[in-house]
């Protein structure tokens, strides 16, 4: 496979990724943090708490635990994609910076 054939797969995995991961940070940010952090600090069963956005959370155990699961599992599929999106874009730059000095 040549160079420019491999800048163009990176590139496309790159944007596919970028297409996946927006949404899954809009998600994390806007409805999966403010109701983690409202339900965090309740010190009994069955306490209200209130989001970021003034809507007022159950915080019993099964959605307490619900949405510490939600928290945990979206904060490790965020942090895998991202952390592959910059090694692909370190990648792609790399073999790019490559093309241009073998061009030159």
């Amino acid at each position: 496979m040549i160079l420019h054939q491999k800048l163009k797969i990176l590139k496309f995995i790159n944007v596919l990724l970028m297409i996946v991961v927006i949404p899954l940070l809009l998600i994390y940010v806007l409805l999966i943090i403010p109701e983690y952090s409202a339900c965090s600090d309740t010190m009994f069963e069955g306490e209200k708490g209130i989001d970021f956005w003034g809507d007022e959370i159950d915080c019993n155990a099964e959605s307490q635990a619900f949405s510490e699961a939600l928290f945990q599992m979206f904060s490790v599929i965020i942090i895998i994609i991202v952390s592959f999106l910059i090694l692909i874009n370190l990648f792609y730059f790399s073999l790019k910076k490559g093309l241009l000095q073998s061009g030159s």
